[in-house]
């Protein structure tokens, strides 16, 4: 569980520059193929009407929003970090889609500039496991979305090789270093479904991307021999499995995707 008295300070964390654009580079470096897959997936599974209205909450660099944007729709991506900010907006100029890419700045659990039901689709990539509050957030995504819209999402299971290692990385950190910030969590997968039902949602499809993916937890591994071996290990999955569909795999990658429906929807 992210601690009370962090909850408080990573609003602020994220906020700064000089905090999270130092390290969260997911299309570079040599897990970049682990975090592609991710967007195999939607590639894979959800058809997208080129007309929707989309709202990426905490598009960071942009890689969903842009993939939407890619699509012909029309997305606006808020995030609170400035220097994320202005990343995605030159990778949409880069990628000539600054016409069909706006950027704000803005917070998962307050979206209140925006009207109900205004969306077709709304993302929260990248992000469950930094925000303070979680059922705050899915309230005010839900009240965006509309009736017959999707919401997608990540998360990392604790289930998961990954995640179970970065539980035992967050508790020895607590235990020796107490006053450090912690600004991540996992979460169980009944603890999703649970979380998304007290919202107004239900979980219609989910993946898992890279079960043996341990190597993200570089923190254990730093340069080494060991890491390079497990990124080998992660990419032989990769290459045979980009992502996971049954039940037992998919609650078990490194990370998952989900995609969900309002409780009031039709299928």
């Amino acid at each position: 569980m992210m601690r009370e008295e962090d909850a408080e300070r990573v609003a602020e964390y994220f906020s700064r520059p000089g905090t999270v654009a130092e390290w969260w580079h997911p299309e570079e470096g040599p897990l970049a193929f682990h975090y592609a897959a991710e967007l195999q997936v939607l590639e894979d599974t959800l058809p997208v009407d080129p007309s929707w209205q989309v709202l990426d909450v905490g598009t960071g660099p942009g890689r969903f929003g842009l993939w939407f944007a890619s699509k012909g729709c029309q997305v606006i991506g808020v995030d609170l970090n400035p220097e994320m900010q202005e990343r995605a907006r030159e990778t949409a100029r880069r990628r000539g889609l600054e016409a069909n890419f706006e950027v704000r700045a803005g917070r998962a659990e307050d979206l209140r500039e925006f009207p109900a039901a205004s969306f077709d689709a709304v993302l929260c990539m990248e992000l469950f496991d930094h925000l303070p509050d979680l059922a705050a957030a899915l309230a005010a995504m839900r009240r965006v979305l509309r009736d017959d819209g999707r919401f997608l999402f990540t998360y990392v299971p604790r289930e998961s090789l990954y995640g179970a290692l970065g539980d035992v990385y967050r508790r020895l950190r607590a235990w020796f270093a107490p006053s450090d910030l912690m600004i991540s969590r996992t979460y169980g997968f009944a603890e999703i479904e649970r979380a998304l039902a007290a919202a107004g949602f239900r979980l219609e499809q989910h993946f898992g991307v890279g079960a043996l993916c341990i190597s993200a937890q570089t923190r254990f591994f730093g340069e080494s021999v060991l890491q390079r071996a497990a990124t080998a290990l992660a990419r032989a999955e990769a290459r045979r499995w980009p992502y996971h569909r049954g039940a037992f795999l998919a609650r078990r990658g490194a990370h998952v995707v989900g995609i969900a429906r309002p409780l009031t929807s039709t299928p």
